[in-house]
């Protein structure tokens, strides 16, 4: 948890937004509830780009054999998610055709310069009938708008000063893949179906200013509307690799 989620300004919007959205599901959450549906005894399940943890580590444990790969040696040293790691990149796993039933990632696709040839490598790693959960943020939505009119260096500096994040967990996005539409065709020319796919919000990132927060949960409001659903901030999607 960030020095930001402990202050007392976001401790008070945070107690606005639960009494606007009481019975709120936020996006780890479904993301975890997408995994467990999936989760079975014999499950093989491959993290790709696993980081240092798991938003759904807990589910993880359920798992028959879990691995987790990553660019970043130290990140690797530091997952306790997943009970095998590797260093390997999404373009190039180091894994035989069929060997997972399970893949599932978080707040990778957004960073991926050539989509299509990882979303080929998941769709040759997975056995048939099996299914790949991804959780990214959306491109239609005002933060990742807003982030590609920003150099990355002056990117890391603005969320070490407002968000209280280190600059090194600042990775270039290149936003190739983060629509809704945009994941299904991938997912097609890689033999891939896209089974089910949920659109989350999350007004925080604007927490740093009680004016601005307010103004995203108007935002939150608006696009809880069917027809505005797509401008959230998150996808989360379900692959599925047919027989």
């Amino acid at each position: 948890m960030s020095d930001f989620t402990q202050s007392a300004r976001y401790r008070r919007c945070q107690e606005l937004f639960d009494r606007r959205y009481p019975d709120f599901r936020d996006a780890g959450r479904q993301y975890q509830e997408a995994i467990a549906s999936l989760l079975e005894a014999q499950t093989t399940l491959l993290d790709l780009g696993c980081g240092r943890d798991s938003l759904a580590a807990e589910q993880l444990r359920a798992a028959c054999l879990s691995v987790g790969v990553d660019l970043d040696l130290l990140d690797l040293q530091h997952n306790r998610s997943v009970a095998y790691h590797a260093l390997a990149n999404g373009e190039g796993l180091p894994f035989a055709a069929a060997s997972f039933d399970l893949l599932i990632s978080q707040w990778v696709i957004e960073h991926l310069e050539h989509p299509q040839q990882v979303f080929l490598e998941i769709a040759r790693v997975l056995r048939p009938g099996g299914h790949a959960v991804l959780f990214t943020t959306n491109a239609c939505n005002y933060i990742p708008l807003a982030t590609r009119l920003v150099p990355q260096k002056l990117q890391g500096r603005l969320l070490e000063r407002f968000l209280r994040r280190p600059t090194h967990e600042s990775f270039p996005t290149f936003y190739r893949a983060n629509t809704r539409r945009r994941l299904a065709l991938l997912a097609q020319r890689s033999g891939l179906q896209l089974e089910a796919s949920s659109y989350v919000g999350n007004p925080f990132y604007l927490a740093f200013s009680p004016v601005l927060f307010r103004l995203a949960l108007l935002f939150e409001r608006l696009t809880d509307h069917a027809l505005l659903q797509s401008l959230k901030l998150y996808l989360i999607v379900t692959l599925h690799k047919p027989l």
